[in-house]
């Protein structure tokens, strides 16, 4: 075990203010954490002066276990970003999900002896699992497989179409 009094320098006399002062940046440090870990609960009613902001990346395939790689380059960045807004006092939404269309996915199914489904299935619930651990966190976290995600998208491209906006 550490002995302090073998390590500590006998010449340095630490006062009553230089404990306060380590105290009080300790317990300002403890408020910090707190803001950022125990954040309010995400979007807040829109306010007249505070700015809004939406933040989203781009959807990982969850036809794999998500690599550090994958993290860094989208999600990770993504969640950080979005602390960094909480902090600057902005209104924040953010939200991402999974892909779960393509051919990675049927193959891996394929590969695995499931169906799509299960496979979509299984490695949503691991993808969360493993966004957790690393605390990246999303106000909205969805799948690209749901009814509602098919409305929303579909929606958009009528409008789009709609207004000209094709190839």
């Amino acid at each position: 075990m550490l002995n302090l009094s073998e390590v500590a320098d006998p010449s340095i006399d630490i006062t009553d203010e230089d404990r306060r002062r380590a105290e009080d940046a300790f317990l300002a440090y403890d408020e910090y954490t707190k803001r950022v870990y125990e954040k309010p609960k995400r979007p807040q009613p829109k306010h007249t002066g505070i700015r809004n902001v939406l933040i989203t990346s781009a959807l990982p395939y969850v036809n794999n276990v998500p690599h550090l790689g994958n993290m860094i380059g989208s999600t990770l960045s993504a969640s950080v970003f979005a602390l960094y807004c909480d902090l600057a006092g902005h209104n924040v939404l953010s939200i991402c999900g999974t892909d779960e269309y393509g051919t990675a996915t049927e193959a891996k199914a394929v590969s695995e002896n499931m169906t799509p489904r299960e496979i979509c299935d299984k490695y949503f619930k691991l993808h969360c699992e493993i966004y957790k651990w690393f605390q990246i966190e999303f106000d909205y976290f969805g799948r690209t497989t749901t009814t509602k995600h098919t409305e929303i998208v579909q929606e958009l491209f009528k409008r789009l179409w709609d207004k000209g906006f094709y190839l």
